[in-house]
């Protein structure tokens, strides 16, 4: 079959490869119909995500047929039509059994103390090959595969195999509820869903920062109210559009790629915010207060919901 291939930093190959088969009882065997590249596939070819192990296949979104389940799969049959979940969880873990799929105990081949095991990511994770290919094998399927209505279509579903759930993550962790203003930095796909699901929690104000014009229209559109960190001091601009309040509540949907105002790299604030890729800022300055944490209980690395 084709798949699209790491070999190394910049080195992206469209391969043929052996077709994947079932290796475990919980597997199930996935024809892909959609697939999507995501802003954790740039980091890997630019190798701002390191430890990728060469041959890996790249991809942890996807929407497909399923071909082949094994014995332990029960509620899916072949040509199920599926949405596949980015991050891989076991179900009956602790951590699954608390909603926290990425701290899943099973998935990760390493161990339980290896931390999120996702498709196509580094060795670290798995590694578990992913789904830019035309078939995939799915660990775990009975949780990691949703059934899909017919409805739906796949440009549609693909949405909630990873980036909508991150951009919602970041709306839940903040505690967004109904009335709170809030403030979305960045407005790439992640920062596009936090604002959906800022709105869909109640919020009654949204403001976007961000400094291409395309992504504030499509955030404006919307009902965002949009701030050009090239030319305006955002926190300024937001407290001067609130009275001089600020907003309840914040949602950095950057990552490590952020930029300063101008365009240049701020590697000093990079290297506190994500060290090693496992923390992410929830607020900035004096607009908002930290939301209050939500831990999983057991001591354990710390790790994204998703990629």
């Amino acid at each position: 079959m084709k798949a699209v291939v790491f070999h190394g930093v910049g080195d992206i190959r469209l391969d043929d490869v052996p077709e994947p088969e079932i290796q475990e009882p919980t597997d199930a065997i996935v024809r892909l119909t959609s697939s999507a590249i995501c802003g954790t596939d740039l980091h890997m070819v630019r190798g701002t995500l390191s430890g990728m192990k060469e041959g890996t296949i790249l991809g942890h979104e996807g929407v497909g047929i399923v071909e082949e389940v094994g014995p332990q799969v029960r509620n899916l049959n072949p040509g199920d039509r599926v949405v596949v979940g980015s991050t891989v969880g076991c179900g009956y873990c602790s951590y699954c059994r608390a909603g926290y799929y990425a701290q899943c105990d099973n998935a990760n081949p390493n161990g339980p103390q290896a931390g999120t095991a996702f498709f196509g990511g580094p060795e670290a994770t798995g590694p578990l090959d992913g789904m830019q290919a035309e078939y995939a094998r799915i660990p775990y399927a009975s949780m990691t595969c949703v059934k899909l209505p017919e409805n739906v279509t796949d440009e549609q579903a693909i949405m909630i195999s990873d980036i909508f759930p991150t951009g919602y993550f970041g709306a839940d962790i903040a505690d967004v509820s109904d009335g709170n203003t809030v403030t979305v930095f960045g407005c790439g796909p992640v920062g596009q869903f936090a604002i959906v699901s800022a709105f869909m929690m109640g919020a009654s104000r949204v403001f976007a920062v961000d400094n291409r014009e395309d992504r504030l229209e499509m955030a404006r559109a919307q009902g965002a109210e949009v701030v050009n960190f090239d030319e305006e001091d955002p926190v300024g601009a937001v407290q001067e559009l609130t009275g001089g309040i600020g907003t309840d509540r914040v949602i950095e949907a950057v990552g490590v790629d952020a930029e300063a105002p101008g365009g240049e790299r701020d590697e000093q604030e990079i290297g506190q915010v994500a060290p090693r890729r496992t923390r992410r800022k929830t607020a900035c300055g004096n607009l908002a207060a930290p939301p209050r944490s939500r831990r999983c209980g057991r001591p354990k690395p710390c790790a994204r919901p998703g990629p």
